[in-house]
């Protein structure tokens, strides 16, 4: 069991950080001290001075380096939240007095969601939004190690749990629905009824393996008995099936504010057939830290209260922060 010395802990000082950091960045002490500059028995100096302070061990050491134990592993995800708030708080002293929420989010909720957050938190907060869009796994990685406050995504219920022991806050606000988008002039389109096996005899523009979009449509042939359509396209993200779909008469499958903003526009069509819900919903992520930023705690109000279907739909106004 470790004891922690409090003692110990206020001889702490940021060089002690960096080492952990550049420790289970390079995998041993020798790379780790000519990263930071230092002198090996400096850089074994200062581990002992960590690991004496928490009266734990952070590292394995092997012939081929050091790698973090399960109490490293907890140390570090600390150690990078520390570290990313000084150097969020080195560039906003010596660059714009404005503060900045730095927002990770998945490109579905573009459509819809971030419009009716982003222009009511800009009202309410002297803060400028660093909006990064990527992948879910790297805004998560990102996220982890601090180089984002909060997210806007949808998480694999299986990675839940695990993500709020590690000290993470998830609250679920709505389920992502997605339609079959065909173009404005497609033998479909006019029709007031569409079945699965209607959608059968025609290609496909999808996003590549992986993706949710695909998984759903393939997982609803896969239910009706239906072999898998024939995919002519395969994209990176459902944006580009959008821009490709109205000089074509093939299909795709969008999210549901996606596909009704290329309706508007007459581009295309949502087909009149009915979809499996199989996806996890989206939700507001953070750290516990980054919660105790008056930015990030007005914007989970404000997505909260704007996108989530609290009075429609109690299990997804639940906070799972607890």
């Amino acid at each position: 069991m470790s004891r922690v010395s409090p003692a110990g802990l206020n001889q702490l000082r940021i060089r002690h950080l960096k080492l952990i950091e550049a420790l289970v960045g390079v995998g041993s002490v020798h790379k780790a001290a000519r990263t930071l500059h230092l002198s090996q028995p400096s850089a074994s100096a200062l581990l002992k001075e960590v690991e004496e302070a928490l009266g734990v061990t952070l590292f394995d050491r092997s012939g081929k380096g050091v790698l973090p134990n399960p109490h490293g592993s907890v140390v570090i995800g600390r150690v990078r939240t520390i570290l990313g708030e000084l150097a969020m708080l080195t560039e906003e002293l010596s660059g714009s007095p404005l503060q900045v929420l730095r927002l990770g989010s998945l490109t579905h909720a573009f459509y819809g969601g971030l419009q009716r957050v982003l222009p009511e938190f800009l009202a309410r907060s002297e803060c400028r939004v660093d909006l990064r869009e990527g992948t879910l796994k790297n805004l998560i990685q990102l996220l982890q190690d601090n180089q984002l406050d909060c997210l806007i995504g949808r998480l694999p219920s299986a990675s839940t749990g695990d993500l709020m022991q590690r000290g993470f806050v998830y609250r679920p606000l709505y389920q992502l629905e997605m339609c079959v988008l065909a173009p404005a002039s497609h033998p479909l389109a006019k029709k007031r009824h569409v079945t699965l096996p209607d959608l059968a005899r025609f290609s496909w523009i999808l996003s590549r393996e992986g993706a949710n979009s695909r998984y759903t449509i393939l997982a609803a042939f896969a239910a009706a008995g239906l072999p898998q359509p024939a995919i002519r396209i395969e994209t990176s993200s459902f944006l580009y099936s959008l821009q490709l779909l109205p000089a074509s008469d093939w299909l795709t499958i969008v999210p549901r504010e996606a596909g009704l903003g290329h309706e508007r526009l007459g581009l295309a069509r949502i087909l009149p057939v009915k979809l499996p819900n199989l996806l996890s919903p989206v939700a507001f992520i953070a750290s516990r830290s980054a919660m105790m930023n008056p930015n990030v705690k007005l914007f989970a109000e404000i997505v909260e209260k704007s996108i989530s279907p609290a009075g429609k739909n109690p299990r997804f106004a639940v906070s799972c922060e607890e």
